[in-house]
């Protein structure tokens, strides 16, 4: 059996794809979901991890590692109930940390500031998981449908992606 994270970053890797440089995407040149300016933070954090200074150059196992620690222990999705904790890393790799921890805040009640602590862990995991899961998904669309650019290329693949990411936390409960 696949573990949570592992089935998080399966998810993610369907959306994010390969190697790409669309002069439309703001994250710019990125692969596997991977901005250059990530890598090179992560390289700056950790260097001794072995990263290449390219994203051209990212094996997988270079890209789960930037994962692991950038987006799904930053978020302490691993404290969470797997139904929301896929969603959190979904929503911290697309639209940022800060924003998947606000979604994770309102959706459970909790002060909203964006940092994922153990009062917004507690409050999550005081929550019923499949409504945790369908407000979680609720206030990331509405995120999407305030971007003044949601009707361009990337607005319907945003949304097929939060609409997966749903049924894979359904999955989880």
């Amino acid at each position: 059996m696949q573990g949570v994270f592992e089935q998080a970053l399966e998810h993610v890797l369907r959306f994010e794809g390969g190697e790409v440089n669309d002069p439309r995407d703001p994250g710019g040149h990125t692969n596997q979901g991977v901005t250059q300016r990530t890598l090179d933070r992560v390289r700056r954090k950790y260097p001794d991890a072995g990263l290449p200074e390219s994203v051209s150059d990212l094996e997988h196992r270079h890209t789960r590692f930037i994962y692991k620690v950038e987006y799904w222990d930053l978020c302490r999705c691993s404290d969470l109930p797997a139904s929301v904790a896929v969603q959190v890393f979904d929503a911290a790799v697309n639209q940022g940390p800060v924003d998947a921890g606000r979604f994770l805040q309102k959706a459970a009640g909790a002060y909203v500031d964006g940092k994922i602590g153990p009062k917004t862990v507690a409050a999550a995991n005081n929550c019923d998981p499949a409504k945790l899961a369908r407000e979680f998904a609720s206030h990331r669309g509405h995120d999407y449908s305030l971007l003044d650019h949601l009707d361009d290329i990337f607005g319907l693949g945003w949304m097929r992606r939060l609409f997966a990411c749903y049924d894979l936390a359904r999955s989880l409960i």
